[in-house]
């Protein structure tokens, strides 16, 4: 192999075809002396040589002359046949790796004639593991070899898990929940498909080690609150955003909140409903009013009977992990988005006040319930506060580009489609050519892990399985195998196993 030349970042090299023992994702090195630069396949063509097309040309027309013997004494031919194979191979340059460190933005360069270049194996592929051992979250192989990230690069980070349908997004998910919990995070899911619920059992039926650590919350039944302790400026946000409640009947709703409590010394539901009901304000606004907090009671999620759900016992971890699933499968988008404003208005309380450790929050098709003025609050100040968001999506559209541009982790998984790369390309930690080009590539069950993770130099993974069962059913009718036909069963479709 041969560096043919250099274009700003990419790296174009000439070599024969049973040179290639690599495939698109995999790194080169081209060493020279005790220096090497790090180089990424992005793409194998056919060497664009000049007089080959010619050659192609002349060979058809021969063809068609049946039995005709060439003159041939010096045998040009086979050198002819040889060069028209060359291959070209182009490579984004990553870093370079002298003494077991990379530096990224070395100017230097290999001798072009003689640098030998080889197919990286791991032990320069764990250079980009750069902490130690034992913080380390496994999540698949690269070229058969075990590779993880360390916890410390999810921590304090906004990260986003995003692919087509049926890629593995929500299995990557789990193993990374997996990790964080036994290393000792506190772990919330938001969780909209039912996925998560299963993950304090094995694939054999017996129980996993995160059932001791784990507890599901399910919105009015063992996940309940009070008016009170939802208070007044949460209430406003949820009749803004969820109920899309006019200004004028925010600003009637607040003024009867404060008249009670001055009055009473505090408020309940069935004190505002009373309240609407009596006082003497503008019908309209009194029918919109008592709609929403019909609409709030029917939810069952606010009961006045019960003590609300301590939020704070909950989700205290004195080390040894602690894993909260908010089930929301099969909750109406109203209900669900009520539940998720209340819940991020009491983690932040709580985080302000240092009552709980930091949390991660892993967001299932966010976009479902999440309103629109809170993406840029979760990427800033909640952050800062210690609320650490895990974005699983598979439309990266629905994502505001300002939150892409403040993601520090990105696993992608495969994308066909070229708006969805263009997408996520402008705000990757790598070059947009990289992106598009690998993104289209990988093969099923197949990550690339993108930004600080991996230290801005990204890397394809088999993604592994897991023992947990992860659920990710697909229900489907039909079957290839001999049962008869109709009869119903589930296939793992994300999950991979």
């Amino acid at each position: 192999m041969r560096i043919l030349q250099k274009h700003k970042d990419t790296i174009e090299i000439l070599c024969k075809p049973d040179e290639i023992d690599f495939n698109i994702g995999d790194y080169l090195v081209a060493w020279s002396g005790d220096k090497a630069l790090l180089m990424q396949v992005i793409d194998v063509a056919y060497a664009d040589i000049p007089g080959v097309t010619e050659d192609i040309l002349r060979d058809l027309s021969a063809e068609e002359v049946n039995g005709r013997s060439l003159f041939d004494p010096y045998n040009v031919s086979s050198l002819s046949i040889l060069m028209r194979e060359i291959r070209k191979v182009t490579a984004k340059i990553r870093g370079v790796i002298n003494n077991s460190h990379i530096t990224t933005n070395s100017t230097w360069l290999p001798n072009r004639f003689s640098a030998k270049i080889v197919k990286a194996n791991d032990k320069l592929m764990k250079i980009t593991q750069n902490e130690q051992n034992s913080n380390l979250i496994t999540l698949g192989t690269v070229d058969g070899v075990s590779f993880g990230i360390t916890v410390n690069a999810l921590d304090g980070r906004l990260t986003i898990i995003t692919g087509k349908k049926e890629s593995g997004k929500s299995h990557m998910a789990k193993i990374l929940i997996e990790g964080l919990v036994t290393h000792g995070a506190s772990v919330m899911v938001l969780d909209v498909n039912g996925e998560y619920t299963s993950l304090g059992y094995r694939i054999d039926g017996g129980e996993s080690h995160l059932m001791e650590r784990m507890l599901i919350l399910e919105p009015g039944e063992n996940f309940t609150t009070t008016i009170s302790e939802i208070g007044l400026g949460c209430m406003l946000d949820i009749l803004e955003h969820v109920y899309n409640t006019p200004s004028t009947s925010c600003r009637e709703f607040s003024r009867i909140w404060k008249m009670i409590e001055r009055r009473e010394g505090k408020v309940s539901f069935e004190m505002l409903v009373d309240t609407l009901s009596h006082i003497q304000m503008n019908e309209s606004v009194r029918e919109a009013l008592m709609s929403r907090m019909n609409s709030i009671e029917a939810s069952g999620f606010v009961n006045e009977e019960r003590n609300p759900t301590d939020l704070k016992s909950i989700l205290h971890n004195s080390g040894e992990g602690r894993l909260v699933i908010v089930d929301l499968l099969n909750l109406i988008p109203a209900t669900r988005r009520l539940i998720v404003e209340y819940l991020l208005t009491k983690l932040s309380s709580l985080l302000k006040n240092n009552m709980i450790n930091p949390i991660f929050l892993f967001a299932e098709e966010a976009h479902l319930y999440l309103r629109e003025t809170y993406w840029e609050d979760i990427v800033t100040r909640m952050r800062h506060l210690g609320l650490f968001p895990v974005f699983i999506t598979n439309q990266p559209d629905t994502i505001p580009e300002a939150v892409y541009r403040q993601a520090d982790n990105i696993f992608l998984f495969n994308f066909s489609n070229e708006n969805d790369l263009e997408r996520i390309s402008k705000a990757a930690r790598i070059d947009a050519e990289s992106v598009k080009m690998l993104g289209k590539t990988l093969p099923p069950r197949y990550c690339l892990l993108i930004g600080r993770m991996v230290s801005d130099i990204p890397v394809m993974l088999k993604v592994r399985s897991s023992e947990l069962k992860t659920m990710g059913y697909t229900r489907i009718f039909f079957r290839n195998d001999t049962k008869r036909q109709g009869e119903t069963y589930w296939r793992n479709s994300e999950a991979i196993h």
